[in-house]
């Protein structure tokens, strides 16, 4: 009788290794469904997400991950665009709207903070000789930028809060290189729109501001190590 129980025992957790192996292997290999694809009006790009759009739980995350196509075909997939467990925002809630700006920038937005009248800017500007093939830039709001040309400049307009704001960048030159970098700026109960300037150079970005001081993964919120930059003007 024992050993009829050690074999069922055995063969049990025999059967749940095996399912859970099984689950994993089909997660990790079965292409992921897009729940959202959208496609520039001169049907030249297409973003999709894939994953969890909801919150996460205590012991579990929600994951949101993007694809890009150019012409039908993919230029980047599975990139995680948002993360959170239990104490996080959803993407859902974060980024319930979406609209493309123009034929080469895609919005992700909520109404809940957004005034038209009282937005904060970002510069944008590609200061090397090379086509950035594409960026994902995260503010209060989400963008993504398309085929930023060379010495170029692009000004993107995002919902102003009072209280502290990551910007973040990642992204793809046109030589395959990639682009990441992201500051925080505290918060400074401003209730008047702001400016931003972000700078992409051949191996580094910088993302300034002309009144505010930053840091970055080299300091934190008791060591700003970003300095403001009169430099930086974002209305011109």
């Amino acid at each position: 009788m024992r050993h009829r129980v050690i074999g069922f025992g055995v063969g049990l957790l025999i059967f749940l290794v095996t399912l859970v192996a099984g689950i994993i292997v089909h997660s990790r290999f079965t292409p992921e469904r897009a729940w959202l694809s959208t496609t520039s009006p001169n049907q030249k790009y297409t973003v999709e997400l894939t994953g969890d759009k909801g919150r996460g739980g205590i012991l579990f995350f929600s994951t949101v991950k993007y694809n890009i196509l150019v012409d039908g075909k993919f230029l980047t997939k599975y990139r995680v665009v948002h993360s959170g467990d239990a104490m996080d925002i959803s993407f859902e809630l974060a980024y319930p709207e979406h609209a493309w700006i123009d034929a080469n920038t895609l919005r992700f937005w909520s109404n809940r903070h957004r005034r038209e009248d009282n937005l904060d800017t970002l510069l944008i500007s590609n200061k090397t000789d090379k086509v950035v093939k594409f960026l994902r830039i995260k503010t209060w709001d989400m963008f993504f930028v398309f085929d930023l040309q060379p010495r170029s400049e692009l000004k993107v307009l995002f919902t102003h809060r009072s209280e502290g704001k990551e910007i973040s960048v990642e992204g793809q030159f046109e030589d395959g290189s990639l682009i990441d970098y992201g500051v925080g700026f505290v918060g400074n109960g401003s209730r008047e729109a702001l400016g931003y300037c972000m700078n992409i150079d051949y191996q580094t970005v910088t993302i300034t501001s002309p009144r505010e001081r930053a840091c970055d993964d080299r300091g934190n919120w008791s060591d700003l190590n970003i300095d403001a930059a009169p430099d930086c003007a974002p209305y011109k």
